[in-house]
């Protein structure tokens, strides 16, 4: 099982980085902002309104809701715990500023009253939602968990303060660790 759980880590983190990449390898080791740690592995993956497009129109969204999503900033969050304690992934315990002010999460009540709005069908409601980073969620040593967050359309760089507490019962240490300056990419880089 631990092994399909790295592989299935593997498979994601190339998948997504796979758009923008350089044709000869990457010159970073990862394709996006990183904090690396003997018990913790975080990346994240911006991507522009194009790429993300592509994904969902890929799985049949519909020209109305590619608008909507096309509309705001996604940034993919890959956590990895490498420790030997549970880290707890809370949402409600991370902190998002714009200019040193709080910016808004697009979190799921957002995307039901969009989907809503315009009648989305199921099957991509669970989609979209599959795609989201778990608003809580324990991590087990050596367990990895992946989702975008997204942010409204005129963000431009914003910072993330994220705790993630740790222990079975969330007792533990939390760690705190901070990205500063992340971009809400507008068209695609080119490497």
């Amino acid at each position: 099982m631990r092994q399909t759980k790295q592989l299935s880590f593997v498979w994601f983190l190339l998948a997504s980085s796979l758009i923008g990449m350089p044709a000869f390898g990457m010159s970073k080791p990862y394709p996006g902002p990183f904090i690396e740690r003997p018990d913790l592995l975080i990346v994240l993956r911006q991507h522009a309104p194009e790429q993300i497009a592509a994904f969902y129109e890929a799985r049949g969204f519909p020209a109305a809701a590619i608008e909507r999503i096309k509309a705001t900033c996604f940034v993919t969050v890959h956590i990895k715990n490498r420790g030997d304690d549970v880290i707890w992934l809370d949402l409600a315990e991370w902190a998002f500023t714009r200019k040193d002010k709080p910016l808004e999460r697009l979190d799921r009540s957002y995307w039901d009253n969009q989907w809503d709005s315009i009648k989305l069908r199921q099957a991509s409601r669970s989609t979209f939602g599959w795609t989201q980073l778990p608003d809580v969620r324990d991590l087990q040593p050596d367990e990895p968990v992946g989702g975008n967050l997204v942010f409204p359309g005129n963000t431009d760089r914003f910072d993330m303060k994220l705790k993630l507490p740790t222990g079975v019962d969330r007792q533990g240490e939390p760690i705190m660790l901070e990205f500063r300056d992340v971009e809400c990419l507008k068209e695609v880089k080119a490497e």
